[in-house]
């Protein structure tokens, strides 16, 4: 309990420091007139958006199922993930239609502010990066990483490559400064939307499909029942489900059909099914045995 609390504190700070970097560039970006900075603002608010997931995850980490919510709160990441990501793509959406519009019309940018102000953001998200890479660190070399701490990891990467954008907006104010190149502005702006959109599509489809309760992308359900006929016992498989609760719990739920000379080895044979497709990464696993005559009603 300790550790959760130890990664509450780590990721609420560097919420706190990231969330007062976005205001602060949306308002200067605003009065300098830097669209830049104001894209600069909202990858940091992305950034911010995933410490919040990560802060959610090892929040609910410590929370157990109860008999209303059977599942827990393993969902909230997804919908978490997919609200926020929902928000980004409208908000780059709208930041490469005003970067187009300001390379054709050029305004005068106050680069000094660019400058001050995106070397603020680049000293504190490299400051967060290191609380969260440290941290990450110290319980890898003592043995005590958790799936969580993947939650841990993603936000310090997306810290990382905050920081270098935010030192591409110094660098971007430097020449601004030294050069006049005003339309430097709104091209950093459109370059950084679209990798930050490159970055989100995926978050947003994979979220989109975890409540829809999709197959994930990287379970094959043919492989999965091919898998299982292996067995020479299992005659059929049918009523196959897989679905994710969230980036870790992956469900699958099915029907086996059993020779009847096998049915009273049939709790032998889902334990030797359910290692195979733990291999696979499911780990919550639900096999019904059953025999040739049968007969199951198939809802879907």
């Amino acid at each position: 309990m300790e550790d959760i609390t130890t990664k509450k504190k780590i990721l609420f700070t560097a919420i706190v420091l990231n969330m007062i970097i976005v205001i602060s560039q949306i308002i200067f970006g605003i009065l300098s007139h830097s669209i830049a900075l104001i894209t600069d603002a909202v990858h940091n608010f992305q950034d911010v958006l995933s410490l919040i997931i990560a802060y959610i995850a090892a929040i609910f980490f410590a929370k157990k199922p109860t008999e209303r919510m059977t599942f827990g709160y393993l969902r909230a990441e997804a919908m978490a993930g997919f609200i926020n990501s929902a928000f980004l793509v409208g908000a780059i959406v709208l930041l490469i239609v005003m970067g187009i519009e300001r390379l054709l019309y050029p305004q005068p940018v106050e680069s000094l502010t660019v400058i001050i102000v995106g070397a603020i953001a680049f000293v504190v998200n490299s400051i967060s990066a290191f609380l969260l890479g440290f941290h990450h660190n110290h319980e890898d070399e003592h043995g005590h990483a958790h799936d969580e701490d993947l939650n841990i990891k993603a936000a310090y990467l997306h810290l990382l490559s905050d920081a270098l954008i935010s030192l591409g907006v110094v660098i971007g104010g430097i020449f601004m400064y030294f050069f006049s190149i005003y339309w430097l502005d709104p091209a950093l702006s459109i370059i950084f939307s679209l990798y930050i959109l490159k970055e989100t599509i995926p978050v947003l489809k994979k979220t989109f499909n975890i409540l829809m309760e999709a197959a994930p992308s990287e379970i094959n359900t043919a492989t999965i029942k091919k898998l299982i006929l292996n067995f020479p016992e299992v005659i059929d498989v049918h009523d196959i489900h897989v679905w994710a609760l969230s980036s870790k719990d992956l469900y699958l739920t099915g029907h086996i059909v059993v020779d009847e000379k096998y049915l009273e080895k049939a709790d032998s044979i889902i334990k030797n099914i359910e290692k195979k497709l733990r291999e696979k990464g499911i780990n919550h696993i639900t096999l019904q045995p059953e025999t040739k005559n049968f007969k199951c009603e198939n809802v879907y």
